[in-house]
């Protein structure tokens, strides 16, 4: 886990990859000066669809942000898909990873309506700068993202 270098990276071996698309939003490199890192960032506009491109920016709760921006976007449900940084990741189960620079792999990202509104559950996969790799469900409300979070989020 971690950032892959597409210029210094070989795969070894043939593999399968799905993915999804659009033809009128990307994830662009851009120099940010708030981070001081180059970061993806969502660009682009789309009339249709059911999805979006999103970019969390430092000190946003990850799960708070994305129920938010689907609510006001009238996305009820869907399926999450992502990569960023949390500050120290907290567990639903209350094991937390005393790191500030971790990396986070959403391995099965859902969004679900309840009587509250959407809520997001996000399983994921974190690793500390030790290598360590931490598997569990992110609570909700205690996950800030530490420098970018960049998610795709496809409503059902």
């Amino acid at each position: 886990m971690g950032h892959v270098l597409p210029f210094d990276s070989v795969v070894s071996e043939p593999v399968t990859v799905k993915g999804y698309g659009s033809a009128t939003a990307t994830f662009d490199s851009i120099p940010d000066p708030e981070t001081n890192f180059t970061l993806f960032s969502a660009k682009g506009e789309s009339g249709s669809g059911n999805g979006m491109l999103l970019l969390v920016r430092p000190n946003e709760d990850i799960a708070t942000v994305i129920e938010d921006v689907c609510h006001q976007h009238g996305i009820e449900s869907g399926r999450i898909f992502g990569i960023g940084s949390i500050n120290e990741p907290v567990f639903e189960d209350g094991r937390r990873v005393a790191c500030l620079a971790t990396e986070i792999a959403i391995e099965t990202g859902l969004l679900e309506q309840t009587a509250e509104g959407p809520r997001a559950t996000l399983d994921a996969a974190v690793v500390d700068t030790d290598g360590v790799i931490y598997h569990g469900r992110l609570a909700r409300g205690d996950n800030p993202v530490g420098v970018t979070f960049e998610l795709v989020i496809v409503g059902n």
